[in-house]
């Protein structure tokens, strides 16, 4: 019989497993771009800034296939109906190989638009970060499985190796003269090896004998997930792109690396929704009680972020000197507002992650509506960057309020 304590101790093993994992691939990520901001400089830096903001948008359908196949596992799981869970998985690989190709040839004229014409960055560059689509279909599948079997080892190993091996060759190539290119090469070969070294420990799966399952409702149940999602996705990421806009190449790869800080505070605290959806997922289906989980979530993220809220107060500047070099210290007076915007929004994730495993998914017109306001608040506050960061922390509140009134309104 599962009980409260099984699932207590599931949250707290899983919660510790991909806390240390995720922050290793946090640390060699945010490692890479400490790297990259010190090797490129401010006005090349902001280019690689933008162009992973497209790594950012691909990775909105990715993390939303990667949310739902978590699902959709955790569901057979928790039936013991693992032999529809190889059926499930071949066929979402077949479908996203498909997809995938179709979105890359179909998309390809509006990112040249978009990020070459408009904001003046090579061809080629945005040809090769937007080659990185043909795998969002793919990858996000095979981490949801091992996500959704509860394999957090197995699924935080992956991450550990996409993000060494996107250091290593990042900086063997700018080292060797190759600049913004190298960085978005290496970006992009250590996705791919990840996600053939992914499949390894979901042999046992693809070697059952299959059994057909129902997933007729998957595209009426992903849009909520995609949606809910895209929601936490764009808000990191919109306002690099406006802040590119808005001030000079200089200033805006100080904004950059402000951003990138404050994303340091929301992935630290991954790791937490991370665990707790597949759990939350399997105690709603077995009629459990799954508030007690969310409520444990959310009080660990805020220990996490109140903890980095503090440090960014009261060393920014050391901070800065030390991982970013002198260049990048004049975003010293942003770093906490940056730290206290990210921080809503790693609660605002847990949030609408657990609202999606109860099957109360934020609305979509709730998703275009807080896109609007954030886009409008940046663009009223772009006389500073202290007004810049203040509008992000004030549009990151109003989403977390939001999300709290959307989730409940449905219970």
């Amino acid at each position: 019989m599962i009980t409260k304590k099984t699932f207590s101790n599931e949250l707290v093993k899983g919660g510790i497993s991909l806390f240390i994992f995720l922050n290793i691939f946090n640390a060699l990520n945010f490692f890479y771009q400490f790297l990259m901001a010190r090797m490129l400089g401010p006005s090349d830096y902001s280019t690689l800034a933008v162009l992973s903001t497209i790594l950012y948008f691909i990775a909105i359908p990715s993390d939303s296939i990667q949310t739902i196949v978590t699902k959709y596992v955790s569901k057979f799981n928790a039936s013991g109906e693992n032999s529809k869970t190889g059926y499930f998985l071949g066929k979402a690989l077949r479908k996203g190989t498909m997809i995938s190709l179709l979105i890359f040839i179909v998309l390809m004229p509006i990112m040249i638009l978009v990020f070459s014409y408009y904001l003046k960055i090579s061809f080629l560059l945005v040809l090769l970060t937007w080659a990185n689509v043909t795998i969002i279909f793919l990858i996000p599948v095979l981490r949801g499985a091992m996500q959704g079997l509860k394999k957090f080892n197995s699924l935080g190993f992956n991450l550990v190796a996409e993000g060494g091996l996107r250091l290593v060759i990042a900086v063997c190539l700018v080292t060797l003269g190759f600049g913004v290119y190298g960085a978005v090469i290496g970006a992009i070969s250590s996705a791919f090896v990840a996600m053939l070294i992914a499949f390894i420990p979901l042999g046992y799966i693809f070697s059952l004998k299959k059994e057909r399952a129902d997933i007729s409702d998957i595209y009426k149940n992903s849009y909520p997930i995609i949606f809910t999602l895209v929601a936490i996705m764009l808000f990191q990421s919109i306002d690099v792109i406006l802040a590119k806009k808005f001030f000079s190449d200089v200033m805006a790869g100080q904004y950059a690396v402000a951003n990138l800080v404050g994303k340091m505070v929301f992935f630290g605290t991954l790791a937490i929704s991370r665990a707790m959806f597949p759990i939350s997922v399997e105690r709603f289906e077995k009629n459990g009680n799954t508030s007690s989980i969310m409520k444990k979530s959310i009080i660990a993220a805020i220990i996490l972020c109140a903890l980095s809220i503090l440090f960014l107060w009261i060393f920014p500047e050391p901070f800065l000197r030390v991982f970013f070099g002198v260049d990048y210290l004049e975003a010293s007076n942003i770093l906490v507002l940056s730290g206290i915007a990210f921080s809503f929004l790693s609660i605002s994730n847990i949030i609408l992650l657990y609202g999606i495993s109860i099957n109360r998914a934020l609305k979509p017109a709730y998703v275009v509506f807080f896109l609007i306001f954030q886009i409008c608040l940046l663009y009223l506050f772009r006389a500073s960057l202290v007004l810049f960061a203040t509008g992000m922390v004030v549009s990151s509140l109003f989403l977390l309020i939001m999300s709290v009134i959307a989730v409940r309104k449905r219970s």
